[in-house]
């Protein structure tokens, strides 16, 4: 119960966060350019440091097991 109340509570948060951060940017990176919303770019980088960090975890603790 209490994971489904927490859920909640950063959906709830991630709304607000979205709602408040709506402005849409240009992002440039070498030869590419990319228009679009600054929380949609945040919540990209957000995953993308999740999947990097939970792998670097499996990583280490697959190494300690053997």
């Amino acid at each position: 119960m209490i994971k489904f109340i927490l859920g909640g509570v950063v959906g709830v948060l991630a709304i607000v966060f979205m709602m408040q951060n709506h402005e849409v940017v240009e992002i440039s990176f070498l030869f590419w350019t990319l228009t679009t919303s600054r929380a949609l770019i945040l919540f990209v980088m957000l995953g993308i440091g999740l999947v990097l960090g939970a792998s670097g975890t499996m990583l280490l603790s697959r190494k300690r097991r053997r």
